[in-house]
């Protein structure tokens, strides 16, 4: 069985272990709906990102991942990217 369980991880190129996570990022810098929207799109570019919702009111966007493929350090850096800071 074990063997079985290892032989699979190996063939799914690791995904057996990949985790959906959601992380809402508290972002500052934003004067408008388009600057949560160039945020928002930024965001989804990343491989992993399978949603992404940025609520200009809240200063907030909130997006969901797979933990495999994107860690929540370049999620911060493609905000950082756009020209906005993630508080911490």
């Amino acid at each position: 069985m074990k063997n079985a369980l290892i032989l699979a991880a190996l063939l799914l190129g690791g995904s057996a272990f990949a985790k959906e996570a959601t992380t809402t990022l508290k972002v500052s810098g934003w004067h408008c709906a388009a600057c949560s929207a160039k945020t928002e799109a930024a965001l989804k570019k990343l491989d992993g990102v399978t949603k992404v919702s940025a609520n200009a009111t809240a200063k907030t966007a909130t997006v969901t991942y797979d933990d495999s493929k994107v860690q929540v350090a370049a999620l911060e850096k493609a905000v950082a990217d756009e020209g906005f800071t993630v508080a911490k």
